[in-house]
């Protein structure tokens, strides 16, 4: 089988991962070739892309399209780009000639509701956002909550007067802009041009602009009857046409992964039954930061993204899903408040992790998706698996950045696990495994802090220049490698790929490096 895959934007979350995924499940990915993705805030070469679909449409099996990309030239670029709708607009022509020389061939769309971000950083933003980040998002928030019906009206003319009336206006022209692109999307499917839509939330809460263009496109969805709306709470999909699929729910980069798993499950004809446990019960009802919804929801909601069901209680699931729910801080971890966190969670961690080790025992194949913290691993979480758990035979794991992220990915690998019969396949699953462990627990919880901590001391600057990123990309191959030798059953076998490691975006934030047995 080959499926071909239009990513968010270059970085490893959204093309390596997907390619890792499908070697686990014997699939080949195409994607496209480097020199036309997008570099940071240099935006993709959209034309070359539509012929780049054109040309490889005929031989695929399926056919998986990130819209940001074909619009606007990928996910940076449809914050910070000037394309007028109409330019955008044009540029979807391509999924309807596709489907209308290929009318078999499943082509699934996603597109993702333009985030505020809550920082006064322009990295990924207009260059306005460093001086008026955070009040924009401010604004977003009380601008969405009066229209519920609150009595907002002097907090939002204090905070309009802080910002000049030129951002704000540029601010909403774009959001105005992406929203009539999500609407073609929608049309898209109306239509009959894309056989599913995925519209996922970036970095989204349950109020703001973003909040609110979602209960609008579900509104239309509903006119359209192309699927049940997000907020009825039961991340349940429905449709009105025989072929059209919406999704909609918190999410961003792991949505390629999700929907190659579903082509994955559609392709072994089986909806998986996912059965979740939880670590401490009741906290499944936490909102997880940067989502909208308990978690217990974002679990449905990512299950049903990869065609999978939620396990009856009475039935014998296909996989096991063990979630390590957030923690009530909301937010990363911290090490000032370790001793107290583990106090507080170590018991039902330790229970989880036995509950994860009887199950293995018992032949039963087991995800685990720690989502205690945003943007890397709970320490004692991983503590205890390395001290009880077989990690060789977890069927998948995941902890980075948002919930979704993370519960998507994991569940993207353990659909795709269930298929690795080959020994290629099986390597190609350990591949992926151990990536997630080093990435998610070696860089992001220990190895980013302790590089930042070192360049700042020797620099005195938080991310690297031209002159230190050789020495500090040497530096973390160095300490990841160590990561390695900490993890029973990878230590001794496998190790960094020499040379390979590299900071995608020049930041410390990401990393990417390969992996290869010893």
């Amino acid at each position: 089988m080959r499926v071909g895959l239009l990513p968010l934007d270059e970085r490893p979350v959204n093309t390596r991962y997907p390619a890792m995924i499908a070697a686990i499940a014997g699939i080949e990915l195409a994607l496209p070739p480097d020199d036309l993705l997008s570099r940071l805030r240099e935006p993709a070469r959209c034309d070359d892309l539509a012929a780049w679909l054109r040309t490889i449409a005929p031989a695929l099996d399926a056919l998986i399209v990130d819209v940001e990309m074909l619009t606007f030239g990928g996910l940076i670029a449809s914050r910070i780009s000037d394309d007028p709708p109409g330019a955008a607009l044009s540029r979807l022509d391509v999924l309807r000639a596709i489907k209308h020389e290929l009318p078999d061939l499943p082509i699934l769309a996603f597109n993702v509701i333009t985030r505020i971000s809550n920082a006064d950083d322009n990295t990924e933003e207009p260059l306005y956002w460093s001086t008026y980040g955070t009040r924009l998002y401010r604004l977003s928030q009380l601008l969405d909550r009066a229209a519920q019906g609150e009595p907002l009206t002097d907090e939002i003319a204090a905070l309009r007067a802080e910002i000049p009336p030129d951002v704000l206006r540029d601010m909403l022209r774009r959001r105005l802009r992406n929203h009539i692109v999500n609407l073609a999307s929608l049309h898209l499917l109306n239509s009959g041009a894309i056989d599913l839509l995925a519209l996922s939330s970036d970095d989204t809460s349950p109020f703001g602009l973003g909040s609110r263009e979602k209960r609008w496109l579900a509104g239309w969805a509903d006119l359209l009857a192309l699927g049940q709306t997000p907020l009825a709470g039961d991340g349940q999909e429905t449709t009105g046409r025989a072929s059209g699929v919406l999704l909609m729910y918190p999410g961003a980069d792991e949505v390629g992964c999700a929907l190659l798993a579903r082509i994955i499950n559609q392709r072994a004809g089986r909806a998986p039954r996912i059965a979740p446990l939880y670590a401490i019960p009741g906290d499944e009802e936490i909102v997880a930061p940067y989502e909208d919804g308990p978690v217990r929801l974002t679990v449905e909601r990512q299950i049903h993204a990869i065609g999978g069901t939620v396990a009856p209680d009475d039935a014998s699931p296909d996989l096991w899903l063990a979630v390590n729910t957030p923690s009530p801080r909301r937010t990363e971890w911290d090490e000032t408040f370790a001793a107290e966190e583990r106090d507080e969670r170590y018991d039902h961690l330790d229970a989880l992790v036995e509950r994860v080790s009887e199950l293995q025992e018992n032949g039963q194949q087991v995800v685990v998706a720690d989502v205690a913290y945003p943007n890397g691993a709970d320490p004692v979480l991983m503590e205890l698996l390395i001290e009880k758990v077989d990690l060789l035979r977890l069927a998948g794991f995941g902890a980075w950045n948002t919930a979704g992220n993370t519960i998507g990915t994991a569940l993207a690998q353990g659909c795709a696990a269930l298929l690795a019969k080959t020994p290629a396949q099986q390597i190609a699953h350990l591949r992926f495994l151990l990536h997630r462990f080093v990435e998610d627990w070696g860089y992001q919880h220990v190895v980013r802090r302790a590089a930042r901590a070192m360049l700042e001391r020797m620099t005195g600057a938080r991310e690297p220049d031209d002159t230190t990123i050789g020495a500090i990309c040497r530096w973390i191959e160095t300490h990841l490698n160590a990561r390695i030798g900490a993890l029973p059953g990878f230590a001794g076998h496998w190790r960094i790929t020499p040379g390979s490691t590299r900071l995608p975006w020049g930041r410390l934030f990401e990393v990417d490096f390969a992996l290869e047995l010893v």
